[in-house]
């Protein structure tokens, strides 16, 4: 399989009556700061409140019988887990999920309510995946990835093509990267549709091993330092970064330290909770770090609201 526009229908018309249509709306506040005409992509308003169900849907619902029949199993920091849980759930496939020691509660506890087998494994993401793989030998279960699939990034792709029927004569359109799922899918299609389109990749100086791979155009192995943007940490693969080669014009950092200031920000001016892999866009626009042209008119993917409030002593 190819990742291609093509793809990219097939899975809206999977998750067609299944996923969130969720809202673009114009940010008054973030076109001030910079002059252009800022839009958000609200997918913390997803199921599982994060974008990652696009993918995980469509990839299980791809699955043959037999597959199926063996059930599934996945690692994550808490988002892909989520998705792979409630979409196991909807198709009513067993579904194993490994989240690392560390993840937010707010996601382990909805974990909880979802119904898969929920396994808290190793200091880290990549740790977890350790345990995650071993448990797919040992027990047959299909691993379900969260980035390094075709069908899990067609998923995602699909908020572009909602991004481009809503908003047809977009600019510029931003997105995290973590493993870099998202911007492949998002990529594919907007250069399928509309090649001039810019597409950014934001990440936080704390997790920033896309960024250094992209630079370098080789795959960098970064160390796991701690990140409020915990969403976009970890390793990457030679087939995400192929990808994201393709697709990407620029990947900017925002600094780890002001990603706090831009997440209450956002809870202020756009009455939304997103969590901090989803601020790193505003990030940079609020820190002036993108230059954009006066009425230029970009998109920034908001990628999920999972966040435990103490973190910004807001919580009980």
């Amino acid at each position: 399989m190819v990742l291609d526009a093509v793809e990219i229908l097939k899975a809206k018309a999977r998750l067609r009556g299944v996923a969130v249509r969720t809202p673009l709306t114009h940010s008054k506040g973030l076109s001030e700061v910079c002059g252009g005409e800022v839009y958000l992509k609200w997918e913390n308003q997803q199921r599982t409140g994060a974008y990652k169900f696009r993918g995980a849907y469509n990839k299980i619902c791809s699955l043959s019988g037999e597959e199926k029949a063996r059930g599934v199993v996945t690692a994550s920091s808490g988002n892909h887990a989520l998705a792979v849980s409630l979409a196991s759930g909807l198709l009513g496939v067993k579904a194993t999920v490994v989240v690392p020691e560390g993840a937010p509660k707010i996601k382990i506890e909805k974990l909880r309510g979802l119904g898969a087998n929920l396994v808290i494994k190793g200091a880290n993401f990549d740790e977890s995946l350790v345990h995650c793989m071993e448990l797919a030998e040992r027990t047959g279960a299909v691993y379900v990835p969260g980035t390094e699939d075709h069908k899990i990034m067609s998923g995602q792709g699909t908020i572009a093509l909602e991004i481009m029927e809503d908003l047809p004569d977009v600019d510029t359109v931003i997105a995290p990267i973590g493993g870099g799922g998202l911007i492949s899918g998002v990529g594919t299609w907007t250069k399928t549709v509309n090649p001039r389109i810019r597409l950014l990749g934001a990440q936080s100086t704390a997790a920033r091993a896309m960024y250094e791979s992209f630079k370098t155009g080789s795959v960098r192995e970064i160390p796991v330092v701690p990140t409020i943007a915990d969403g976009l940490a970890g390793q990457i693969s030679d087939m995400a970064l192929q990808h994201v080669s393709r697709v990407v014009d620029d990947i900017v950092l925002a600094e780890e330290g002001a990603l706090r200031d831009a997440i209450i920000w956002i809870l202020a001016n756009e009455r939304q909770v997103v969590e901090g892999s989803s601020a790193v866009g505003p990030t940079l626009i609020l820190n002036n770090r993108i230059d954009i042209r006066s009425g230029e008119k970009v998109v920034i993917v908001i990628t999920g609201g999972n966040i435990d409030l103490n973190i910004l002593g807001l919580g009980p």
